[in-house]
């Protein structure tokens, strides 16, 4: 199942925004590439979203497509995602198999 918000659990697929609400080695504001068009990125969720009672902003600890197993998770804003795949849900669709 696709959703464009919601629920986010470990082992879920994401696809999410980069920059400002993504604690990684993104670009920063004011330089020159900044002002192009910024790609969607995909990943994986690897340990349980954290939230931050001070700032009301939901941390979701992912882990890049292509990243290896040992590199720290990227901690994006949950209202940076813009798709969460649950990889065990059920879509609704039946299969027409004999």
């Amino acid at each position: 199942m696709v959703e464009a918000t919601g629920r986010v659990g470990v082992g879920d697929r994401v696809t999410y925004l980069p920059g400002t609400g993504s604690r990684s080695g993104t670009q920063r504001s004011g330089t020159a590439s900044s002002t192009a068009p910024r790609r969607c990125v995909q990943g994986r969720v690897v340990a349980p979203p954290v939230a931050d009672p001070y700032a009301a902003v939901v941390w979701v600890p992912t882990r890049p497509d292509g990243a290896a197993d040992d590199v720290e998770p990227t901690w994006v804003r949950h209202d940076r995602l813009v798709e969460i795949a649950h990889p065990n849900a059920v879509s609704g669709v039946e299969d027409a198999r004999p």
